[in-house]
């Protein structure tokens, strides 16, 4: 029995120092823990330091998600503050939110193992460890890692329904109410377990809803409080009136299967190499309805999040991870189908299909570590150019992160701006007709002047090169004509004259 867990535990442990390097290696060959990565994972950062200020999300600046975030980065924002030191404070949570992946990870083969066996819970820990969208979602500050700790804690916790004692049950609910406290897309999976559960065993699934609306309530509660109004316009009404990104539903196959980060594809090429993958899975789902009931539950979550994912206005590449947990349960039900089959009728073969599945992973895996994430920080000549700048703008918060300058701001008793591009969302709407975020803010009248004033306001403005932000020619016109323009790398440096 010890020799078991011992090599259970060892098995566990690998599979979590794998899937944590597959998230580190592509930032340190990128950007590196110090740089700029993804735009929202610098908002939710910015959020929680201006949090750990005194500013109240809602009431004194703008917060397009539930709060959950904001409180799980608390600490490491706290540490920003305290060392004055923006990209450490970031650096340390990149590496915690990579270490949330590697528990996922794990927690997909916990699951997959309780319910089917060995086979599937390796099967679909490795999978999860090294399939691109879930390492792409997983190595900085996003929303992702957090949503599927709480739907794979949830799962782990229900267990077989019918024997899951009241308190598991008021737990997973928890473990769900918490997810769906950081993103509100976890209500989708929350609501499709009560129904598993409603049908498996009645009132449980009562006891359940309690615990997530108990959870739900201890972390939003207190922001509700402070400005309700304001909550909810950001959280839900801003979010539902958000503008098409133009995202083509091959895209966001491409997104959800490995296409996208085969680098740059024409569009038949996203068609065949996302849809591809996509009719796998949907022949993996049939497969696991038909001889695994375990497994079903499992299916009908990956049906309904890759829904949500088809059909949402806003798609971004970082959204495939909303259903990586599903599919990987899925692909493990199958792999222990397959291995079952062949042991029964064709002995012979399961080797070939272990191999098979290794020359897969591996596969999965060159292609995820291969990758290159995000964009060095600027360095000493850029915090010099800005240095003499009591308060500085910029259209990316992670810019001035990675320059340790948005806690100055915050010490100087700046203006509060942690999601510039988000403000378009929140003000009346002027182009959200356009068809992509970018093109929609360019045509944004309301928010153009919006970010002239800010920009107008402060001492210093940094602006990326590729103006991915959507700002238009009027509003950088406006900027070069009061400052001095410098460029730097990737950026344009204006300072007040």
């Amino acid at each position: 029995m010890r020799r078991t867990w011992n090599a259970s535990a060892l098995t566990m442990l690998g599979l979590g120092v794998l899937a944590f390097v597959v998230r580190l290696v592509p930032v340190l060959r990128g950007g590196g823990l110090h740089g700029v990565l993804a735009y929202d994972g610098g908002v939710y950062f910015a959020a929680a330091e201006a949090f750990v200020f005194g500013h109240l999300p809602y009431r004194d600046f703008l917060l397009l998600h539930p709060p959950g975030i904001v409180v799980v980065l608390s600490p490491f924002a706290w540490l920003a503050r305290v060392t004055d030191d923006d990209s450490t404070g970031i650096a340390l949570a990149r590496l915690v939110f990579m270490g949330v992946g590697a528990l996922n990870a794990v927690l997909v083969c916990r699951v997959a193992r309780a319910s089917l066996g060995v086979v599937a819970g390796f099967a679909g820990g490795v999978f999860y460890a090294v399939w691109p969208p879930a390492v792409f979602a997983e190595r900085t500050t996003l929303l992702e890692p957090w949503v599927n700790l709480g739907l794979l804690t949830g799962l782990l916790l229900l267990g077989d329904p019918r024997t899951a004692s009241r308190r598991r049950l008021a737990l997973a609910g928890a473990a769900l109410g918490l997810a769906t406290a950081v993103k509100l897309w976890a209500v989708v999976p929350l609501t499709v377990l009560l129904c598993w559960l409603a049908l498996r065993r009645g009132r449980a699934a009562v006891r359940c809803a309690a615990g997530a609306a108990g959870a739900v309530a201890v972390v939003c509660l207190p922001f509700f409080l402070s400005a309700p109004a304001s909550m909810v316009r950001h959280v839900v009404l801003d979010q539902l009136g958000r503008p098409d990104t133009g995202a083509p539903w091959q895209k966001r196959l491409a997104g959800m299967t490995t296409a996208q980060y085969l680098g740059r594809l024409e569009p038949h090429q996203l068609i065949w190499q996302g849809v591809l993958p996509a009719a796998l899975a949907l022949v993996a789902v049939a497969v696991a309805v038909r001889r695994s009931p375990r497994a079903r539950p499992w299916c009908a979550l990956l049906v309904a999040q890759g829904a949500v994912l088809l059909a949402s206005p806003a798609y971004f590449p970082h959204y495939g991870g909303y259903a990586a947990p599903a599919l990987a349960l899925v692909v493990g039900a199958t792999s222990a189908d397959v291995v079952s089959v062949l042991r029964r009728f064709a002995p012979s073969q399961v080797p070939v299909a272990v191999v098979t599945g290794v020359v897969a992973a591996l596969c999965l895996l060159a292609v995820s570590v291969l990758r290159t994430d995000g964009r060095r920080a600027p360095g000493p000549q850029f915090q010099a150019m800005l240095s003499a700048a009591r308060c500085v703008a910029a259209d990316s918060p992670g810019t001035l992160q990675a320059a340790d300058l948005f806690v100055r701001n915050l010490r100087n008793d700046c203006a509060v701006v942690p999601d510039p591009t988000g403000m378009a969302y929140d003000l009346e709407p002027g182009g959200r007709h356009t068809r992509g975020s970018v093109a929609a803010r360019r045509a944004h009248v309301e928010w153009q002047h919006w970010m002239q004033r800010w920009f107008a306001a402060s001492d210093a403005v940094v602006v990326r090169h590729d103006s991915a932000a959507g700002l238009s020619p009027e509003t950088l016109g406006a900027l070069a004509r009061g400052s001095i323009a410098t460029s730097y790398r990737r950026y344009q440096v204006y300072v007040a004259r």
